[in-house]
């Protein structure tokens, strides 16, 4: 992948463009309940997990580690976290 690579330990760093796998572009999927053009899509691949705004899909990409994915999902299902 051109253009960034997930800090270890799973801190996300951030890029613009597009996220692929073996230089092929990756499906983004976003929540079928989102009812707006402001949600997040994620996308899945090589041990990652990409996240951008729907509403601005050239913008900055963040990527995250599967397993600090995992954990945040895991956190936001408990109710662990707050904004």
């Amino acid at each position: 992948m051109r253009g960034g690579a997930v800090v270890a330990g799973g801190h996300p760093t951030q890029r613009r463009g597009r996220f692929a796998v073996a230089d092929r572009p990756t499906s983004w999927r976003k929540s079928r309940q989102c009812e707006s053009h402001a949600c997040v899509e994620v996308a899945v691949g090589a041990g990652r997990v990409a996240v951008r705004s729907s509403a601005a899909p050239e913008g900055p990409v963040v990527e995250f580690t599967a397993a600090a994915w995992r954990n945040f999902c895991t956190g936001l299902k408990a109710g662990d976290l707050t904004c």
